[in-house]
């Protein structure tokens, strides 16, 4: 059974494409995309044989071997050309970020790009940003006390994002979604502890700067 973060990565899923599932692990999503029927073929990718042949098993358990297709891949490396989205999920924003620099052309080429990162999303929305791509949809999950963000972009043009943007979100801020505002209180005492132990070694607070432009960002968004 796919765990609540799964299936609302599957949700996010446009109908009708051809998906690669990039470190598919056991593939729980790519079953779970042709079970509710958003996708006629999905590609489970890993970089690992053992848990390539975990997929193959689970996909022919679930009786789904003429959809699902696992392929042994670093990456995107050996995706086929026919695939039109792609989902990065289960690791941080970092890894995430290295697979989609090895994709070259590959990911202009998709119709969507999935993150979900559990960690460095304001570096995925910097990476996004830089390429001047555009950022479509964005959920926040809890799932069993871990923090998600899930990122769902495309490659047509947009103009660079700014700080605040980054930080929370461009889709985020406007849905102002009651477990994201307790996640951005969260950072906001995270940030504020980290400041204080600054001010602890150095009495101006030097060093700080930049933690205090985010942390003013987070207040302002919590205070409106």
């Amino acid at each position: 059974m796919a765990n609540i973060r799964l299936n609302e990565i599957a949700k996010m899923v446009k109908k009708g494409v051809r998906a690669a599932d990039i470190g598919t692990d056991h593939a729980l999503l790519p079953i779970l995309l042709i079970q509710k029927k958003t996708c006629c073929k999905v590609y489970a990718c890993d970089i690992a044989p053992g848990p390539l042949q975990a997929a193959k098993d689970n996909i022919a358990k679930a009786g789904l071997s003429s959809c699902i297709e696992t392929i042994l891949s670093d990456g995107l490396q050996n995706v086929p050309s026919d695939a039109d989205a792609c989902i990065i999920a289960g690791m941080g924003g970092m890894n995430a970020i290295e697979i989609m620099n090895h994709a070259g052309e590959r990911i202009a080429q998709m119709k969507q790009i999935i993150i979900e990162a559990n960690r460095d999303t304001y570096k995925v929305r910097e990476w996004i940003s830089e390429h001047q791509y555009t950022i479509e949809d964005e959920i926040y999950i809890n799932d069993r006390h871990h923090d998600y963000t899930v990122i769902s972009f495309a490659s047509k043009r947009h103009d660079p994002y700014s700080r605040e943007e980054l930080i929370l979100g461009p889709v985020l801020i406007k849905k102002k979604d009651p477990a994201y505002l307790l996640y951005c209180t969260k950072q906001e005492k995270k940030i504020e502890k980290i400041i204080g132990g600054i001010k602890q070694l150095k009495a101006d607070g030097s060093g700080s700067e930049e933690l205090q432009r985010d942390l003013m960002i987070y207040k302002e968004y919590l205070n409106n």
